[in-house]
């Protein structure tokens, strides 16, 4: 072996070191069961990834380990199921999401399991995992404006994209590489992840000692609050009606009232329970769009729902169903019937 080959095995075994860290991280969180599960198999697929090589150069080949490539397989997949279930907290998987991660993980199934002695992975699946890659970038980016949880955020602007670019690149070079890239190649690759894996493994015990910096804690949400930066908010949000606005960010409010972006995040999340920016203004969109609805019943709903601020009658219709229990249209034909 030479220098760079035992360069090469340092880095994957300290790299395998920064997941076991990961891993225990994970497990001492609070976070729901669903990301805990998926969370195990994104790791558990970096683990292979950190392994196999290794095992494929020094080894004898043996068809049952080439099997172990499947968790490698599954990672963008487990990696974009991860950070949706963290970021889009109680969205549904959409259906063509739904089939994408399918298709990949049963085409992962039958090359890495049932397929195995076949020449790597066909070109369409390949093509399939760098699309859900990208998929991971897209989810992390979108909500960025709305994010009021100050650990996600952190998670969301260091942690989460690095590995998704990591994943999307080593993809990319698998493929051009036809899976066998030069050593020197591969040890900066695998280099570059032991970097993303140590450094958040810092963050993780530099903010918290205990590890839990994913813990994300459900805050009851107030409508008063003695804080006089929140309760000029909370006055000009009902006598000037900003939350009609349909571009209302974060960012815009922070600057009407004068103080940090951050700042006002933090005391939203924190002081007023909220953990999504959407979450505190659909509050008083939805509440003035019961009364329009209770009070008038000629006006109709696609207009009430876009003069209290929402863009489209889908997201205006999920946020009332989840204050109210039922469709607006319901919830006026029930009061209706009522009086």
């Amino acid at each position: 072996m030479s220098f760079i080959d035992y360069l090469n095995v340092g880095i994957r075994f300290a790299g395998l070191s920064q997941v076991l860290l990961l891993l225990i991280h994970l497990v001492m969180s609070k976070n729901p069961r669903r990301v805990k599960v998926v969370g195990t198999l994104f790791l558990m697929g970096v683990s292979m990834y950190l392994v196999m090589p290794m095992l494929d150069r020094y080894t004898p080949h043996n068809s049952n380990i080439q099997a172990l490539w499947f968790f490698a397989a599954i990672v963008p997949s487990m990696l974009l199921l991860m950070v949706w279930f963290i970021f889009e907290e109680k969205c549904r998987l959409p259906w063509w999401l739904f089939s994408l991660i399918s298709v990949s993980v049963l085409g992962s199934v039958y090359y890495s399991l049932i397929g195995v002695g076949l020449p790597g992975s066909p070109l369409w699946l390949q093509g399939l995992k760098i699309i859900i890659a990208g998929l991971v970038l897209v989810v992390v980016w979108r909500g960025r404006d709305y994010d009021l949880v100050e650990t996600r955020v952190k998670i969301r602007n260091i942690f989460v994209v690095i590995m998704a670019l990591q994943t999307l690149v080593t993809v990319i070079v698998e493929n051009m590489t036809h899976f066998s890239p030069p050593v020197v190649l591969d040890t900066i690759l695998v280099g570059d992840l032991l970097i993303c894996l140590f450094a958040f493994n810092y963050l993780f015990l530099r903010h918290n000692p205990e590890g839990r910096l994913m813990e994300i804690i459900e805050l009851p949400k107030k409508h008063e609050t003695t804080d006089p930066v929140l309760v000029e908010l909370l006055q000009r949000m009902r006598a000037e009606r900003l939350y009609a606005d349909h571009d209302l960010r974060v960012g815009s409010l922070a600057t009407e009232l004068n103080v940090p972006e951050y700042k006002l995040r933090q005391k939203i999340n924190q002081e007023l329970g909220y953990r999504n920016f959407n979450q505190f203004v659909n509050r008083y969109r939805i509440e003035e769009a019961g009364e329009k609805l209770r009070t008038d019943e000629r006006i109709p709903v696609l207009t009430i729902a876009l003069d209290v601020g929402f863009r489209s009658i889908s997201s205006f219709n999920t946020a009332f169903q989840g204050h109210f229990g039922v469709s607006p249209t319901k919830y006026r034909s029930e009061i209706l019937s009522n009086s």
